[in-house]
């Protein structure tokens, strides 16, 4: 996605939000749901600010964000294989350009009774080299999630493994405005299983 005042401004609090999930691993269920809750609700507030992706006219009109239930059972711990050869590629966005990430591991989990393995990326342009990206589609997108895909940021702690919480899968700017450029999820991230957690439509198209 192109880098922009806005975007850095949601990618720092959803990154803050991650690192404070390693924080709280030993959290109860209850506990989880509970913040996973507040971080939505702190999300709407976010989305009526002056930094929000919305257009304008619709700021009026909104009444939060549409998700799915929490379910911890969509946080996950996927083991990684780091690519050997860490040459940039380019991903084709929403708005036809070619953005630069780097591959940087594949990430293997078990879901809903299957084993399933993404490709994580890391952002040509991003300072931190401990952000990866998730850019996934599965079952439920065109339908009840957005079709161009959700996204989930992953820390990487120098470990063969990573933690992947979908109740974090958020909507590409490019979902509220069209004037935004969102990298199309690769082919070896679209999973044939229904990813019912995370961010839903915000409105049906």
């Amino acid at each position: 996605m192109k880098k922009s005042n806005l975007f850095i401004i949601l990618i720092v609090a959803i990154v803050a939000v991650t690192i404070f999930n390693f924080l709280t691993i030993g959290e109860s269920s209850e506990d989880y749901i509970e913040r996973i809750e507040q971080e939505r609700k702190d999300k709407n507030g976010f989305m009526l600010s002056s930094s929000s992706p919305l257009l304008e006219e619709e700021k009026p009109e909104f009444k939060g964000l549409n998700y799915f239930p929490v379910n911890p059972d969509y946080k996950v711990t996927a083991r990684l294989e780091k690519t050997a050869n860490k040459q940039p590629i380019f991903i084709e966005s929403t708005t036809g350009e070619q953005l630069k990430y780097i591959p940087f591991a594949r990430a293997t989990f078990e879901l809903q009774g299957s084993e399933h393995t993404v490709m994580l990326y890391q952002d040509w342009e991003e300072n931190d080299p401990n952000k990866l990206s998730l850019m996934f589609a599965d079952e439920t997108s065109a339908g009840e999630t957005y079709g161009g895909g959700r996204y989930i940021d992953v820390m990487y702690r120098n470990t063969n493994s990573v933690v992947i919480d979908f109740n974090n899968a958020y909507n590409p700017y490019c979902h509220y405005n069209p004037e935004y450029s969102c990298p199309i999820p690769p082919r070896q991230n679209m999973l044939d299983i229904p990813i019912e957690a995370g961010e839903k439509n915000y409105k049906n198209y």
